[in-house]
Parts: structure tokens; C-alpha cells; sequence
């Protein structure tokens, strides 16, 4: 099932560029020892990260969300990763 959080943001208010907001989502999680290195990509379209990947755990998964939702300019998450344990 997929996870969306909307945001809402100041009319009028700066606003980071996609590309921005995708540099700083995938530089969080790849300082994040909980989210193992590349598992997750990043796409962001008119400030909505989506999150696709395989991970192992349900706790990387919310890891990863956590990572992103709260980042400036994010108007919502889509979570499109999945849970494989090996």
C-alpha cells in the first residue's frame, strides 16, 4: 500500500527546483546507515518525492520516509518501494 503524506506550504514562499530536492532526498539517504547504499531512487515531479526500490526490512522502509518527508519544499511522498526479506 502505497504511503503519501501531503504538506502544506505558504503561498508565496520559496521554492527549491525538483532537481534541488531530489539531490538533498538522496544525499539523506545515503547518509543513513539505515537504508542500505542504493536500494532506493529517487524521483521528484513539482515537489513530490516518489520512492521506488527493494529493501529488506520494514524498518529501512520507514527510515527512508522519514528521511524525506520533512525536507523543505516537498509538497508530498509517494512510497512505491517493496520488502523482500532474503
Amino acid at each position: 500500500m502505497p504511503y503519501t503524506r501531503a504538506a502544506n506550504h505558504k503561498a508565496g514562499s520559496a521554492r527549491l527546483s525538483d532537481a534541488q530536492i531530489a539531490a538533498e532526498a538522496t544525499r539523506r539517504l545515503a547518509w543513513d546507515a539505515a537504508v542500505p547504499e542504493h536500494a532506493v531512487t529517487v524521483h521528484v515531479s513539482r515537489g513530490r518525492i516518489t520512492l521506488r526500490g527493494e529493501l529488506q526490512r520494514d524498518q529501512q522502509r520507514t527510515a527512508a520516509l522519514e528521511d524525506v518527508t520533512r525536507l523543505f519544499g516537498v509538497t508530498g511522498v509517494s512510497d512505491h518501494t517493496v520488502v523482500k526479506a532474503k
